[in-house]
Formats: structure tokens, C-alpha cells, sequence
């Protein structure tokens, strides 16, 4: 601001409204005052001891909310007074107001009692003034309106943008000239165009350059042009807009600039646009290559002069908003014809190189990144083996930072041990998912059952009640287990239902299991919480093992079958280990690690048609929260500690729906799949599994052999009690089908070239289907023999006929035949997944034909086995 000189020659415009002594008597008594942009022209508080007349140049007046947030209100220009309401009245002016000027200005400044001498002097001047006055405060009237109108379409638009820094840690590493280049354009107000890569953090460094510029108390609004999901757009329909952002240069048009039109009254209707509602504050446009040349032009415009005029409307209007855009166009691609703000902007551009051309600066992203995401989700995790951080140099990351940062979250939620090994890290974006599958969930009934808040309570609510009424008529009931009501259906219908359930349904069953529902209740009640011990789990597959050939063993040793009684205290210490399990450890860590009839459940469900996966494109592009792991405020993350894309397998999912419901992606599928395929697409062997698969196959055989005449031919002069004749036997038989397989491994490996463990891992996991159809083989005589028996039983017990029309008989030689058709479905099924592990490793014919020839001989040797045992079995029973 200049010192204060006396006013000479006033201009005819815009002084010449006023009566001609007017000019004069400003001419002679008043004093000529020059103000520079941004300069306060009239302070909050003023006790009116001057007047002042703006000469040329325009100013504002601004009102102050109670943060300290400036809003302008009206716009004074040439010829106007202020300063007269506090002279005459003689109160100072409000604490919240000041006028601001908007570009250099000149006044002529009265004293107060020039002011009053003027006034009284000029009666026709007063008449004018109060003209003037009474069109400011019907102005300012309508601008409080204005205001008001503005504020609420920008608490609506706000309330419906999606919040673009969920992970504030992007952005905060960017390499030295990225961040002082930043810096330096935050100190101006111009225009900014930040060039990247999806993932590269341009929208945090849009963020940072806000909070570093003056406008970082002011309005900072966001406009994602690339989103077309009404959940994603910017437009609000309450306002009058449509729902998603057109393609139209219309469309676009209105989104910026706003929309005036005639109401039914008459009155003009005002829709606000992102030029109003941003006011003096910062708009980011995220993918500004996407609006029309047309928009583009116009918007250059305004960038250039700061005036827009609404679609529909007829008046210019003023805009002081900073403009901050992004694009994923290189430079070279941006031309004056196709792009012409953004070639305009390449001059106050920043562009961020991709992080593939940064991999020395991946090493300290790693370390920023493990750091930051183990104080989140309180974990420790050590030094990345080399093995791991060469595989993340190594990547390409067509997500860049952001994928980066994504993976190894996820990363450290499925790591175990404090160590994050190189299968916790998932790179395979561009793997197709569902190819040769049909997802149910595209079923909209389907879906809508499977999301729904009863699935599987409404399942859960049936079964546990029944699994009490079985406790009681096990423990209350006749001793003798054919006249048991609880015991028949345990073994004639519970049994089988669980082996063909495991094809069917996969480990659904695992849902429904009553011993895991109570267990989940009893965790309501109390629950410690405590990390289930490391050393346990990485020793889980062998403790399943265990368990599942330790259940096979009892049920033929204790001859648990004929004893009711026995039946309900093995269900009775199966619930309170269940139970206090879940009370002491996280989550279901009993279904998960120690069950052994869960494990046997998840180790057939491997070769059921149905699977469910995650999208894995769309987890590792989109998902930064991993709800399907930690849950959200209404449903609880995985039972089983699993995060969506890690899951690989049938073992580790019981199909509780509950990954379907919190996924905001919708990246989550039911598929059908050709049974057996997860086998040959496995990617990390198990020789734990594929002992399990031998070892359940040899306890069978022992089971049905131990029925037959020529076990207690071989096991008489043994001068051992029969629990210590048939535990031998079935040792000797697991000893002996695992030295069988080991001696086809070994000639297999040889021919392959691969280690023995992974030989055996491999081709032991394709026995399952043979496992499997012996399994169910075993299991329909019961259901079809002693099952029918349930139903006479029910009808002589409680006397209701409806359970004699239930009674279906069918003749023992359609179950023997229905058997051995089951095996040999097995035998085909466990040959031809022998047949594509080995063509997925080896193209060369005659190196494939004798490479998988001992495996396929075991296989055929093992069914045969069955064969007999199943006939002899039958006509021994």
C-alpha cells in the first residue's frame, strides 16, 4: 500500500452516478489510497473514521466462519462506497468481515466529518447512497443464500466422495526431486498436472502439494473422472445431477461449471458445479485426459482468465480454485489437438517415474513399508530372507507403489514364524482366474442366499439341537448299538453323509458341525485370544495326519462301533477340547489345526467339484483393507486365518460365506470345477498330505481285511490281546502300501529328475480319488444295509407310519456292484491325474510314459487291493 497523497481528477465513469459537486467535494477533501492484490482494504473492527470510494479495481467481502475459514460473499467495484454503515451508526465493523482487494485498487478516502458535511450538504447524494445501501444488503442477501445453497451441495458432494488416502503411507518416500519439485510448485497458485502409472501415489502427491500451498485451510475437493460406479462418482442427485459422470462434453460440462435454470415459478434455479462449490480452494481431477477436448478448452479457459458462465446461465462468474490434475498418459502422448489443457499444463507438470524403473529404491520401500504395517497390525516381523527380497526386486509391479505396499500387507497378515517367506507373496496378476469354472455366485438367487445374515446360522440353529438329542439317546439310550437310535444313525447315516459330503459339498460340513458351533458360543463368553503356538502349527499337517489315521485305527481297535455309550464320551471329549481351544486361542484354531475328523474331511474335500477362490487380479489391484482376513464392524474375518488370495486349496476353507459378505470387491467365487483339478494345479507340495492319503488307504484296507476270515487265520497264535494283534496288522500295512509307494517314487524320480520328497508329495496327493471311492465304497453298505434299519426303528419306537414308507430295500448284489463301480471311477480318476502332473512338468512322450508308469501301476495295484477287500468284506458281513 502507498503513502496517502491528495486526490486530483476523478474519472467520469464510474463517479459519474453521483451528483457533479460530489466529485468536487471528493476532489478537494479526499485522499487518494493505491492497494496491491490481497491487500486488506477494510480490517474486521473498523470504527468508521473514514469513508471509502473505490476508484478502479475490484475487491470483496469476505466473511470468516467460526474455523477461521474465509467465505466471499459480495464483489465491490468501481463507483462503490464502504465504510459508510460504521461512520454513521458508529459501531465498528463486524469482528468476521473484511474487504479484500482482488486486484490492485485506487480509493478516495473521506475523514467521518467530510463524510457527514457531504451528506448534509447533498441531500440528493444521501438518496443515492441509501439506493446503493439497500441494493448491497438485498446483494448480500441473496449471496448469504448463495452461500448457504453452495454449503449444502458441498456437504452432499463430500458426504459421497470416496476417501483417495486410505493408505497415507504412499507418497511419503517419493524420491528427493519428486518431493522439492512439489514443494516448489506449492508455492504458487497455478495450475498442476502430476504424470504416472496407476500406483505410483499421484493422488498423495496431489495431498501434499495441498498441504504445503496457502489454499491448506481451504476446501479441498477430489473428482475421479476414471470411476463410472455410482458409489465412486462425484455427481449427487439430490442436487439435480444425474447419478454417473457421461461421456458427453454436456454432461462434463455441467459437472464443472453448474447449471442454471427456469423453475416452474419462473425463478432461476442454480445447480452448483465443482467451480462454485471449490470457491478459493484446490480441486483434483484425477484422469483429466478422460473429459472431451470441449471440456478440456473450457477449462484452460478458466484456468487462464479465473471466470466461467454456468450451462444455462448468461452471467460470468469468478473462480480463485487452484486446478491439480492427473493422468496416466506419457508426455510424448500429450498433444495441443487431443489434450489442450494438459499440453498447456506440461509446463507445471510432475511426473513420477514407474516403480520398475526405481528398483534400488525398492529395498527401502520394503523396510518403510514392513515397518509401518507390523505397528499397525501388531506383528513382528524380522529381516526378509534374501530369497524373498530378491523375488520383490526382481517383480515388475505394474501396480507400482501401491501394489507394493498391498502385497506386503497382506504378506505379513499370512506369515508365520516372524518370517515373510517368498509363497507369502502373491505376483501372479495376470493369471486368469475361473477359466474352465462356472461361479455360482453369478446366480443372483444364489448369492443372495449365501450373503444373507441366515446362512449358516439358519443350518447351525438345526443341527446343534440334534447333535444334543443324539448325546442323550447315546448315553440314555439301549446299550445294544443296533437298537440305538443315536448309534445306527452315527454310523449308518452320519458317517457316509460325511465321505459323499466331502465330494459334494467340499468341507461345508465343517459349518454346520455342532462341536465347532458351541465352541464359537463358548467363545462369546470368554475368550484369551492367544496366538495358537507356532511350533504347532507348522506341525499342523502331520498333526492332522496323526489324528485322522489315529480315528481309523480306533474305530475298528476299541471296536467303538458296538458301543453307544463309548460313541458319546469320544463326542463328549471332542466338544471340550473344541471348547477349550477356542476359549484359550484365536480364532477356530481347532478345526483349523487339530481336528482329525475335520483334517480327513479336508483332505478328500480336495477332490470335490466345488471350490471356493478369490479373484486375485482383482485382491491384488483393488484391496488395500483385506476384510476377508480382518473382518469389519459387522461380520468377523476367516474363521480359519486365511486371507483370500492365499487360499489355494479345499483344506483350508469350510465355505461359511463369511469372506463373500465382507469383500468390497465382489472378488470372491463359488466355482464348479472338474473334480481332482486343484491336485495337478497345486503349486506347493506337502509330503504330510500325500502320507495321509497312503496312510488312510492302508487303514481302510486293515479295517475291511480284519473282517475277513483270513485275519483271525493269521493273528491266532499271536499271544497278544486283539487290540494289540490288529494294531500290528495295521501298522504292517501302512508300512507296507508307503514302502510300495516309496519304491515308485524312487524309480519315478529318477526318470524325472525331480527330488524323491517331491515325487512323492506330487503323485501321493493323486491316490485321493482312490482313497476317496473306497471311502464311499466302504461307507454305502452301511448307508444302504443298516441305514434302512433307522427308519424301522423310528416307527416301532414312536409308532409313526410315515417311517415304514421311508423303508427302501435294495438287493446286495446292486450294492456290490454299485461299489466296485466306485472304485473303478476312483482308479480312472487317480490315473489321469497321475497322467497331468506329469505332462505339466515334461513335453517329451517317452520320458512321460515311464516317468509316471510306477505311479500308475501303484495306482491300479491299490484298487485291486480294494477290489478284493470289498468283496471279501461283503460276503464276510
Amino acid at each position: 500500500m502507498q503513502e496517502q497523497v491528495r486526490a486530483v481528477n476523478l474519472p467520469d465513469e464510474p463517479f459519474g452516478k453521483y451528483p457533479l459537486q460530489i466529485s468536487d467535494f471528493l476532489s478537494e477533501h479526499g485522499r487518494k489510497r493505491t492497494f496491491q492484490t490481497g491487500d486488506c482494504l477494510l480490517q474486521a473492527g473498523d470504527r468508521g473514521e473514514a469513508v471509502r470510494f473505490i476508484v478502479s479495481g475490484k475487491a470483496s467481502f469476505v466473511l470468516s466462519d467460526d474455523d477461521n475459514r474465509e467465505t466471499s460473499v459480495d464483489s465491490l467495484g468501481p463507483g462503490d462506497v464502504f465504510g459508510e454503515i460504521s461512520c454513521l451508526i458508529g459501531a465498528p465493523a463486524p469482528s468476521d468481515t473484511r474487504i479484500v482487494a482482488d486486484e490492485p485498487c485506487v480509493l478516495i478516502e473521506l475523514t467521518a466529518e467530510d463524510f457527514e458535511v457531504m451528506v448534509k450538504e447533498n441531500p440528493e447524494f444521501s438518496l443515492t447512497l441509501f439506493r446503493n445501501l439497500a441494493r448491497q444488503i438485498t446483494r448480500l442477501d441473496k449471496s448469504v443464500q448463495k452461500n448457504k445453497t453452495r454449503r449444502l451441495a458441498l456437504q452432499n458432494l463430500i458426504s459421497r466422495q470416496e476417501h483417495i488416502f486410505p493408505e497415507q503411507v504412499i507418497g511419503e518416500y517419493i524420491n528427493t526431486f519428486t518431493v522439492k519439485r512439489i514443494e516448489e510448485l506449492a508455492e504458487t497458485d497455478g495450475p498442476v498436472l502430476i504424470i504416472g502409472e496407476t500406483g505410483v501415489g499421484k493422488e498423495i502427491l496431489a495431498h501434499k502439494l495441498y498441504r504445503h500451498s496457502r489454499r491448506y485451510r481451504s476446501v479441498f475437493l477430489f473428482l475421479d473422472v476414471l470411476r463410472t460406479r455410482t458409489e465412486y462418482t462425484t455427481k449427487f442427485v439430490d442436487l439435480g445431477f444425474p447419478s454417473t459422470i457421461q461421456d458427453s462434453g454436456s454432461e462434463q460440462l455441467k459437472q464443472f461449471l453448474g447449471l442454471e435454470e427456469i423453475g416452474p415459478d419462473g425463478s432461476r434455479l442454480v445447480t452448483p458445479g465443482y467451480f462454485d462449490l471449490t470457491e478459493d480452494g484446490t480441486l483434483l481431477v484425477r484422469g483429466i485426459d478422460q473429459l472431451s477436448v470441449e471440456v478440456q478448452e473450457k477449462l484452460l479457459e478458466t484456468v487462464r482468465t479465473g471466470m466461467f458462465t454456468r450451462c444455462g446461465g448468461s452471467s460470468p462468474q469468478r473462480t480463485k480454485l487452484r486446478l491439480i490434475a492427473t493422468t496416466e498418459l506419457d508426455p510424448a502422448q500429450i498433444t495441443p489437438d487431443k489434450q489442450p489443457l494438459l499440453y498447456e499444463l506440461l509446463a507445471r507438470s510432475v511426473n513420477v517415474p514407474p516403480l520398475r524403473k526405481r528398483r534400488r529404491e525398492i529395498p527401502s520401500l520394503v523396510d518403510y513399508f514392513v515397518n509401518y504395517y507390523c505397528v499397525e497390525l501388531r506383528k513382528r516381523i524380522g529381516a526378509l530372507p534374501q530369497e524373498t527380497m530378491k523375488a520383490l526386486v526382481n517383480y515388475s509391479w505394474p501396480g507400482n507403489d501401491m501394489e507394493l505396499s498391498t502385497t506386503l500387507k497382506r504378506a505379513i497378515l499370512v506369515s508365520e514364524g516372524g518370517v515373510i517367506k517368498p509363497q507369502d507373496i502373491y505376483f501372479d496378476l495376470k493369471r486368469v482366474e475361473g477359466q474352465g469354472k462356472l461361479n455360482l455366485l453369478r446366480l443372483k438367487k444364489f448369492k443372495q442366499a449365501l450373503v444373507s445374515p441366515l446362512f449358516p446360522a439358519v443350518f447351525q440353529s438345526a443341527v446343534t439341537p440334534f447333535f444334543f438329542i443324539l448325546l442323550m439317546l447315546l448315553f440314555l439310550g439301549p446299550a445294544d448299538p443296533m437298537q440305538n437310535p443315536a448309534a445306527l444313525f452315527a454310523w449308518a447315516v452320519g458317517w457316509p453323509v460325511l465321505i459323499i459330503g466331502a465330494f459334494v459339498w467340499a468341507r461345508f460340513w465343517c459349518s454346520l458341525c455342532p462341536i465347532g458351533t458351541l465352541s464359537k458360543l463358548a467363545k462369546k463368553v470368554i475368550a484369551f485370544e492367544k496366538p495358537f503356538p507356532q511350533f504347532l502349527k507348522n506341525r499342523s499337517d502331520l498333526i492332522i495326519a496323526g489324528a485322522v489315521i489315529f480315528i481309523i485305527w480306533f474305530e475298528t481297535a476299541t471296536n467303538i462301533r458296538h458301543s453307544p455309550a463309548n460313541v458319546g464320551i469320544l463326542f463328549m471329549v471332542m466338544l471340550a477340547s473344541a471348547v477349550t481351544v477356542a476359549v484359550v486361542f484365536e480364532r477356530q484354531s481347532w478345526c483349523r489345526y487339530l481336528c482329525g475328523l475335520g483334517g480327513m474331511i479336508s483332505v478328500l474335500s480336495k477332490a470335490s467339484f466345488v471350490e471356493l477362490r478369490a479373484d486375485r487380479n482383482v485382491c491384488i489391484s483393488q484391496c488395500t483393507s483385506n476384510e476377508c482376513y480382518l473382518g469389519n464392524e459387522s461380520i468377523e474375518g476367516c474363521p480359519f486365518g486365511i486371507v483370500a488370495p492365499k487360499l489355494h486349496s479345499n483344506r483350508f476353507c469350510k465355505l461359511c460365506g463369511l469372506c463373500v459378505k465382507s469383500c468390497p470387491h465382489g472378488a470372491i467365487n463359488l466355482n464348479l470345477r472338474m473334480p481332482g483339478r486343484e491336485i495337478w494345479e497345486m503349486r506347493h507340495t506337502n509330503t504330510g498330505t500325500a502320507f495321509l492319503i497312503i496312510g488312510m488307504v492302508g487303514g481302510l484296507l486293515t479295517e475291511m481285511i480284519s473282517k475277513m476270515p483270513i485275519y483271525a487265520h493269521l493273528t491266532q497264535s499271536l499271544p497278544i490281546p486283539d487290540i494289540g494283534k490288529f494294531t500290528l496288522v495295521f501298522v504292517l500295512v501302512l508300512l507296507t502300501v508307503n514302502l510300495i509307494s516309496a519304491g515308485s517314487t524312487s524309480v519315478s524320480r529318477r526318470v524325472f529328475g525331480d527330488t524323491f520328497s517331491d515325487n512323492y508329495a506330487r503323485y501321493g496327493l493323486a491316490l485321493l480319488p482312490v482313497a476317496l471311492s473306497g471311502f464311499m465304497a466302504f461307507h454305502i453298505y452301511y448307508l444302504i444295509n443298516l441305514g434302512v434299519q433307522l427308519p424301522i426303528l423310528l416307527s416301532e419306537h414312536f409308532h409313526f407310519e410315515i417311517f415304514r414308507q421311508m423303508i427302501i430295500r435294495i438287493p446286495p448284489n446292486v450294492t456290490h456292484t454299485i461299489q466296485r463301480f466306485l472304485l473303478v471311477v476312483g482308479m480312472l480318476w487317480s490315473l489321469f491325474i497321475v497322467y497331468k502332473i506329469g505332462r505339466a512338468g515334461e513335453a517329451d512322450t517317452r520320458k512321460l510314459f515311464f516317468g509316471i508308469l510306477p505311479h500308475a501301476l501303484f495306482v491300479i495295484f491299490l484298487t485291486v487291493l480294494l477290489l478284493n477287500a470289498i468283496s471279501h468284506f461283503f460276503y464276510a458281513v
